[in-house]
């Protein structure tokens, strides 16, 4: 199973299991993590985008992602980056859709949002020590 899955490692854990590994104090520092969350309200835009877009173009370009049907919204993990180009939405659905209409069903994140263009991209990247930072052209 992958452990990019919701509720997975120490969130699966009850009680005095969890109690105990999160006070261990092997885990009472900080850790780097390349681990990115997207949780996007569900609309049919929005589904269609996950369904078309995330799960096929997204999980080519990075395997990691796992995306979960959590009832209201699509929760959305993936190591290193996801990125949603809103240009590839509009023609999947047929009519205009920009990047402020596709930031309207994002509900929360971790890691670095930011859009770039027509390009919505969460990372753990950190900009301008890890990577050049870029602008539009």
């Amino acid at each position: 199973m992958s452990d990019n899955r919701y509720n997975s490692g120490i969130m699966e854990k009850n009680g005095a299991d969890f109690a105990n590994e999160f006070f261990a104090e092997e885990n009472q520092v900080v850790h780097e993590s390349d681990k990115v969350v997207l949780v996007l309200m569900k609309s049919d835009e929005i589904d269609a985008i996950v369904e078309d877009i995330i799960l096929k173009e997204g999980v080519e370009t990075n395997p990691t992602i796992v995306v979960e049907d959590r009832t209201g919204f699509w929760w959305i993990k993936a190591n290193g980056k996801i990125e949603v180009n809103v240009a590839d939405a509009a023609a999947l659905l047929g009519k205009n859709y920009s990047i402020y209409d596709f930031l309207v069903n994002v509900s929360s994140t971790i890691g670095r949002a930011y859009t770039l263009g027509e390009t919505f991209t969460i990372t753990s990247e950190l900009m301008g020590l890890d990577r050049k930072l870029v602008d539009v052209a």
